[in-house]
């Protein structure tokens, strides 16, 4: 293969592996926060040729990374135009009254909170409303690849990145016609999710760690994604329960059911949760519908799990599927390598358990808080040993709360899922938690942006 360097030498070149929603807002932060930007290149890469493709992945939920694009400028085009409002969130026992355990009014959590500063953090500026809603991922990759400066940003997808050397900082890729190609980069962000070189390489260089294989949490996900609910006389859901995710809490399981998507776009989402041996299903890095899971097993599982019929007809709906084992990943010591050449952010810094919706969130803050502290040290930054300080700083500010949030995301599943007397306590935990608020604090303390 050939060998080419970044285009100017006295450029600050910056190679993104990975072009989902954390390198994609890796890549605007940098744009806009890393000065000079006409000095700043950001390469971006993603083995999978379809990773802007409409059909990607389903939705999730966005607060943290709502105030991120705010800061960053484009929060109306890539968060307004595609995100679907959540107002509230709705508990309830899977038992044939189908018992209210909380009820979360996201609107009042933040505007009457004077804790957490969520009135200044959540709020958005210009607009006035509170900045939560649940997006496509699909569309928030396209919203964000939009808003990038093309003159100082390219996008290659199809690429498969072979290598990463952290001492040169030199990637090697190869590409679908089997040409092969080696690259220089200032700095490499491995965005690059849970299977990360990128993590591998950092692990490598630090030689003082090593890479633990992931355990089994002993939950999997099926995950089902509608088609865009656009017809009046036959909708899907309801419009009135279309801003309130909803839960199902049973024996062992539970589901949760909301709406993600811009105006017109509207897409249902139901994410189905039980404790089971793992089997067939792996991560599903890739969020690549498994064309397996079919439609009559995912209704028989939920059926299985006494699931009540709204959300049984919202599967009968969902246009594709996925299953996935979820996978506890141990916290790494540091997030970046010696020499300053490779640092990482989102999954593959600190996969997290889905079960607080905070994956996507954490990601964005991480790509904030990582240009943040490259642009505190100015035109330095070409230099490893300024470049090392700050991505220590960086590291230092973000391992905490993504910690924290990964532990207890570990606990909520856990409890969630719960079979048996675990099951009847988690039940009794959120009446009482949902009756004195606690339920409330609990979101607005995972939503709030650790800038």
């Amino acid at each position: 293969g050939r060998s080419s360097d970044a285009k100017d030498d006295d450029a600050f070149s910056v190679c993104v592996l990975g072009c989902g929603p954390a390198g994609l807002t890796t890549a605007l932060a940098i744009q806009k926060l890393v000065v000079p930007t006409k000095d700043t290149r950001v390469s971006l890469f993603d083995k999978n040729p379809k990773a802007m493709d409409g059909n990607l992945g389903g939705g999730f939920n966005i607060n943290g990374g709502a105030a991120v694009l705010e800061k960053l400028g484009v929060y109306d085009e890539v968060f307004s135009e595609n995100a679907n409002k959540l107002r509230g969130v709705l508990s309830r026992r899977c038992d044939k009254d189908r018992t209210r355990l909380f009820d979360v009014d996201v609107e009042e959590e933040v505007r009457s909170d004077f804790l957490l500063n969520a009135k200044e953090l959540l709020v958005n500026k210009k607009s006035g409303e509170v900045m939560a809603g649940t997006v496509m991922r699909a569309d928030l990759n396209k919203g964000l690849r939009e808003v990038l400066n093309e003159e100082t940003c390219e996008v290659e997808l199809g690429c498969e990145i072979v290598s990463v050397n952290a001492e040169s900082g030199e990637i090697e890729l190869r590409r679908k016609d089997g040409t092969a190609e080696t690259r220089r980069f200032d700095l490499i962000v491995g965005a690059d999710g849970i299977d990360s070189l990128a993590r591998k390489c950092v692990v490598e260089s630090n030689r003082s760690s090593s890479l633990e294989e992931p355990i089994y949490s002993g939950i999997k996900i099926l995950f089902g994604v509608t088609g865009v609910d656009d017809k009046p006389e036959d909708l899907i859901r309801d419009v009135s329960e279309q801003t309130t995710a909803h839960q199902w809490f049973g024996d062992g399981a539970y589901s949760l059911v909301f709406t993600g998507g811009g105006e017109n776009k509207k897409r249902h989402n139901l994410a189905f949760c039980s404790n089971e041996p793992l089997g067939s299903a792996n991560s599903n890095p890739s969020w690549r519908a498994n064309s397996s899971v079919t439609k009559e097993y995912a209704h028989n599982k939920m059926m299985k799990a006494n699931m009540p019929a709204d959300v049984l007809r919202i599967c009968l709906r969902c246009e594709r599927f996925f299953e996935i084992g979820v996978f506890f990943h141990e916290p790494l010591d540091t997030w970046s390598s010696p020499s300053g050449k490779v640092v990482l952010v989102g999954d593959a810094a600190h996969a997290m358990p889905p079960f607080l919706g905070q994956g996507a969130n954490q990601a964005m803050q991480d790509a904030y808080v990582l240009a943040k502290c490259l642009s505190s040290f100015g035109p330095d930054i070409k230099d490893p040993n300024t470049r090392n300080e700050a991505l220590q700083l960086y590291s230092n500010t973000r391992r905490p709360p993504t910690e924290a949030i990964m532990n207890a995301s570990r606990f909520v599943g856990a409890l969630e899922t719960g079979k048996g007397p675990v099951s009847l306590f988690r039940d009794a935990a959120f009446f009482v938690a949902g009756t004195f608020g606690i339920t409330g604090k609990i979101f607005l303390s995972g939503a709030m942006p650790r800038l």
